[in-house]
């Protein structure tokens, strides 16, 4: 069973519950309720969190769904599946919440296509940091784009010999393809707290669409 310190810090019911619902559709229930109790957290088996954006979710309980899913799955599986799931949990509740949630469908319009990519991820960014306990940040940096996080929920109290934050990944992935679905974006993940990293950091790499 995956032991992970509580860490006092927090991440919203709703895309928590997103996120359990994802991995559910894929997985089936016996399948999620078997990774739940890898993961330590058997009184999810019959109560999801609530449906709402109250703070509930310790960050050790995210990362511990995580950790649990690379148990199961090995690392590439693991990751593949946090991916997916974290994609449709910012399309069941971030991009319904707080600044997103507020953005029209006409603001987006009025943005050229490479700047959706930088006010996406600084929205999301600002939808994160006030929502939860994470700290994130979008900087510009020799003209790469930089989405730096704190106290990432992915991997929070873990360590690994390689990046882990693959979950992460799908929620900016779910994000850019939501405000910018003309682009194909890459997100990699070049810093990660598991590894020692003083942070996560991830970078974006987004091309126009070719049509064939």
């Amino acid at each position: 069973m995956i032991s992970i310190e509580n860490s006092h810090n927090t991440y919203p019911n709703q895309p928590t519950r997103a996120f359990l619902e994802a991995l559910e559709d894929v997985l089936g229930k016996n399948g999620l309720n078997a990774l739940l109790r890898i993961a330590g957290l058997p009184g999810w088996i019959e109560t999801y969190p609530a449906d709402n954006f109250e703070r509930d979710v310790d960050l050790s309980e995210f990362s511990s769904l995580n950790a649990a899913l690379e148990e199961i799955y090995g690392d590439r599986g693991g990751h593949g599946l946090a991916r997916r799931a974290s994609e449709s949990a910012f399309d069941l509740s971030w991009k319904q919440y707080g600044p997103l949630g507020d953005l029209s469908t006409a603001e987006i319009d009025a943005f050229p296509e490479q700047e959706r990519i930088k006010e996406g991820a600084r929205l999301f960014a600002e939808t994160l940091s006030s929502a939860s306990d994470l700290e994130c940040e979008v900087i510009s940096q020799d003209d790469i784009l930089l989405f730096r996080v704190h106290n990432c929920p992915i991997c929070w109290g873990r360590e690994s010999s390689i990046p882990t934050c693959a979950g992460f990944m799908g929620l900016l992935e779910g994000c850019i393809k939501w405000i910018s679905p003309g682009m194909d974006v890459e997100i990699i993940e070049i810093e990660c707290a598991a590894v020692g990293g003083e942070v996560c950091i991830f970078t974006f790499d987004a091309q126009p669409k070719i049509e064939a």
